[in-house]
């Protein structure tokens, strides 16, 4: 068994897990609606786009590096390197950190106290499902390298 096998069998892939939740979270507005800001239309697009905006850049960022670096994002793939520039300098996590900034833009946007107790059960599961997880490998696979940059960059922001 490799290491990716040992680490990561059985995971459904985080992007499935957002659309779920997000999913869930539209289908429980819709039938039961509770809403938890100004019902003002300006006021939750003046608070979302900016975070939106801010989820686009880092995701993009982190791609955008990956593909430079000719690392995958895919789990079925190994990770090849340590990513130490662009957001990564920031948050060991760029791509989560990016579908939780969508996420929750998504939940100001329809103003849903649904999608808002969904944003944090997903945040529980990436952090100590997806993450937890990945930080064992990576520790595994890069040693002392990867235990100095945990020491310098949060794992969130």
């Amino acid at each position: 068994m490799d290491d990716q096998t040992k680490y990561f069998r059985g995971i459904i892939p985080p992007p499935i897990v957002f659309f779920t939740f997000l999913f869930i979270g539209f289908i429980a507005h819709w039938v039961f609606p509770i809403t938890f800001i100004i019902n003002k239309w300006s006021i939750r697009l003046f608070i979302g786009i900016p975070i939106s905006i801010l989820s686009g850049l880092i995701a993009l960022n982190g791609f955008k590096i990956m593909k430079e670096i000719n690392t995958d994002i895919n789990y079925n793939k190994p990770t090849t390197k340590i990513i130490v520039k662009g957001s990564f300098r920031f948050t060991r996590n760029p791509l989560f950190l990016s579908l939780l900034l969508a996420f929750g833009s998504i939940a100001i946007f329809i103003n849903s106290v649904w999608l808002l107790a969904l944003l944090v059960s997903l945040f529980i599961i990436f952090n100590f499902v997806f993450v937890v997880r990945e930080e064992r490998y990576l520790e595994e696979c890069f040693g002392e390298e990867y235990i100095q940059y945990k020491k310098k960059v949060r794992r969130w922001i």
